[in-house]
């Protein structure tokens, strides 16, 4: 049943003022420059688009021209060399300066870890889970600086991270090693220092899934997830990294495509929920920042409805920019939409201006664009002297990051065996086979040649890496391993939850990253440079 009364009453209702409050000069050029607008160029602004290619061509061009999109989402598909990626953005901006003559807000997911979108330009860094184990803020903070001043360097504006879930369910197929951890306190201290990192050099951070999308067993890309916990429990868990986001001034928060029929007494997803959006995230959290939506076109959203209707509902309930990350047909369906709900009445001008308001005051405030004596220019990111400074730590920072998010469970002796053991490793990655070759040990690409090597007998330990881990072949090697004698240790550099939930091995070494600096870190320790952190109950926090 609905908990609209009850919510007022929560004990998690006690945040701070917004951090990032909008210096008034840029807010009084916004209204101004709202109040100028045509329809079709404010309904625009609260669009966010993929676009094809990798370079400006017909199709690109059209989306911007049709539509007049305030922003544009890029993946792999566009990105290439750091000179070609500036180029292509810097013809959008120039495109949609020629349509709607307001420039763009540049998104991409560029989480770290399994989660990137542009390797040229931008250093790897191990993603937030190797970040949660290290524990380290004033790392985080660094990372987030760093990446924040690559990416405006590449002309990305917008960073859709960091995950601020709490991935308390070890079954989450979608978060996992993209969350910081399971702690809520530990999620709130790190995701806030990145959030202070990214900003600090002017790339607008946007935290996500708002209200959670940690404690699910499946994946809103495929289907709507659902979570029975109670608002109380969502205040006590789920709500605390997005408190602290918001106390350190964290410019836009995303949606999750996530149902709570607990608390809103119906199958809806919160990006369509009024009670969500407005009454928790706006009244009571004190949120004044961009809401932005999670992409429309996943199963979650459009295998229920129309994506315009969707798009309709979302603003309703409060947010202020609809993501679509495809190009195709979805997209004019969405902007009719959109239109035609105001043509009625159904969303009123003032619910539009005021989206409209806070997307342009967030362009000006980070440079994105200029708005004097009623004229709009480009922005400009310049780096200063300061900047390539801190780009200079980014090796250092990477390192440091990886290795410290290191952990391992079991007993520590099979990890250090000492001379008298036969150490053997099984790994597919050239990275991690350089690192561990030419010590007078076995490193094989694969399993079937582990025979030949263990026909000498003696005490054996074999070292299997893996990434996404296969459980049907972890049951294979370790039945073979236990008829055999051999220890088995797994060097996991991908999800681990799977494996350490089935029980199958009693020692591993994780790195929750497969970055090469993490592969690196990974040989570094196993070659006895440096020992990682020990977690002895192989829950790795993730048991409630």
């Amino acid at each position: 049943m609905s908990s609209i009364k009850k919510l007022i009453l929560l004990p998690f209702i006690t945040a701070s003022v917004f951090a990032s409050c909008a210096q008034e000069r840029y807010y009084r050029e916004a209204e101004a420059l709202t109040a100028a607008l045509r329809l079709e160029q404010k309904v625009g602004q609260m669009v966010m688009v993929g676009v094809p290619g990798s370079r400006m061509n017909r199709k690109a061009e059209s989306i911007i021209t049709e539509n007049l999109p305030g922003g544009i989402i890029l993946f792999g598909r566009n990105l290439t060399t750091f000179g070609n990626n500036r180029a292509f953005v810097t013809d959008l901006h120039d495109a949609s300066i020629r349509n709607s003559g307001i420039p763009l807000f540049i998104s991409i997911d560029q989480e770290g870890g399994r989660v990137v979108r542009i390797r040229s330009g931008v250093t790897q860094f191990p993603g937030n889970m190797a970040a949660g184990i290290s524990g380290d803020c004033g790392l985080v903070y660094e990372w987030g600086r760093i990446l924040g001043l690559e990416l405006r360097r590449s002309g990305v504006n917008m960073n859709l991270a960091p995950v601020l879930d709490v991935n308390n369910n070890p079954s989450n197929p979608v978060i996992n090693t993209r969350s910081f951890g399971s702690d809520p306190r530990l999620v709130a201290d790190i995701g806030a220092c990145y959030v202070r990192g990214i900003q600090d050099s002017r790339c607008i951070s946007v935290g996500k899934h708002f209200p959670g999308h940690g404690d699910t067993d499946s994946d809103s890309h495929y289907t709507l997830p659902v979570i029975r916990s109670s608002m109380k429990r969502l205040g006590r868990i789920e709500l605390v990294p997005f408190q602290k986001a918001i106390a350190a001034g964290v410019e836009c928060i995303m949606t999750a495509h996530v149902s709570y029929p607990l608390i809103l007494g119906n199958g809806d997803p919160a990006t369509i929920s009024p009670l969500f959006l407005t009454r928790l995230l706006r009244e009571e959290l004190k949120f004044n920042g961009l809401i932005i939506t999670d992409d429309l076109e996943m199963a979650a959203i459009s295998s229920r409805e129309e994506l315009g209707e969707a798009a309709v509902r979302s603003i309703l309930a409060g947010a202020d920019i609809v993501l679509l990350s495809s190009y195709g047909s979805d997209l004019q369906v969405i902007v009719s939409a959109i239109k035609r709900a105001v043509a009625l009445k159904r969303i009123s001008a003032e619910r539009i201006n005021e989206s409209v308001k806070r997307i342009l005051e967030a362009k000006i405030r980070y440079g994105i664009m200029t708005y004097e004596e009623g004229r709009i220019g480009a922005g400009r990111f310049i780096m200063t002297d300061d900047g390539e400074k801190i780009l200079g730590s980014a090796g250092r920072v990477n390192s440091e990051l990886s290795r410290t998010g290191l952990i391992y469970f079991g007993d520590i002796k099979l990890l250090y065996p000492g001379e008298n053991a036969a150490r053997i490793f099984i790994t597919s990655s050239p990275r991690l086979r350089e690192i561990l070759a030419g010590k007078k040990r076995n490193v094989l690409c694969s399993f079937p040649g582990l025979q030949r090597c263990t026909a000498r007998g003696g005490k054996i330990i074999l070292y299997l890496h893996v990434v996404e881990p296969d459980l049907n072949y972890i049951k294979t090697v370790a039945g073979y391993c236990k008829k055999r004698g051999i220890d088995l240790v797994v060097i996991s550099s991908g999800n681990p939850f799977p494996l350490a939930a089935s029980g199958i091995v009693k020692a591993g070494l994780l790195s929750f990253s497969d970055t090469d600096e993490s592969l690196r870190q990974l040989g570094l320790c196993l070659n006895g440079r440096f020992r990682p952190k020990l977690d002895a109950g192989l829950d790795l926090g993730i048991k409630k």
